[in-house]
């Protein structure tokens, strides 16, 4: 039997082997860590969801998944037709880097915004308030507790 790879050199007389090894190769590929899989059964148990909607949402994360993929793959070869991937890669990867540092700076901000504004629906009073509008008796017990006060976390948030 020859090397998987001496077949795929053949080109065209085998081409009936891409489509299940693309299958096998993409189903492997799912069982790698990533693709949100923690967070989606996390999600199912918290709902308290039944095994039909843990299937229907398989199913779709599987369904726009390869949609990605594919438009990712015709995007490339419509795109990349004049590109060399040696002198292009350093772009992508500092495109890349850019991109991932992008989105970590707005969810700090995210992050940073919604603690405030749940500290101020909360009505938390600021050392400002608390030192003018308190009896001297009552500062240093306030000040302490508001320090040691630990917010909800984002997602017990409501209206957030």
């Amino acid at each position: 039997m020859p090397d998987f790879s001496d077949l795929l050199q053949q080109g065209g007389a085998h081409a009936w082997l891409y489509f299940p090894s693309a299958i096998l190769l993409g189903a492997l590929h799912g069982l790698e860590p990533g693709h949100s899989k923690t967070m989606m059964a996390a999600f199912i148990v918290a709902i308290r969801g039944s095994v039909k909607q843990a299937v229907l949402l398989g199913l779709a994360a599987t369904l726009s998944h390869t949609a990605v993929v594919w438009l990712v793959a015709i995007g490339g070869m419509y795109l990349g037709k004049g590109l060399d991937a040696q002198t292009t890669e350093p772009y992508f990867q500092l495109a890349s880097a850019a991109l991932i540092i992008l989105i970590a700076l707005w969810m700090l901000w995210r992050t940073w915004r919604g603690e405030r504004m749940f500290k101020f629906e909360q009505g938390e009073v600021t050392a400002k308030t608390t030192v003018t509008t308190m009896k001297p008796s009552a500062l240093i017990p306030a000040m302490a507790a508001s320090s040691f006060r630990f917010s909800k976390p984002a997602c017990h948030r409501t209206g957030a």
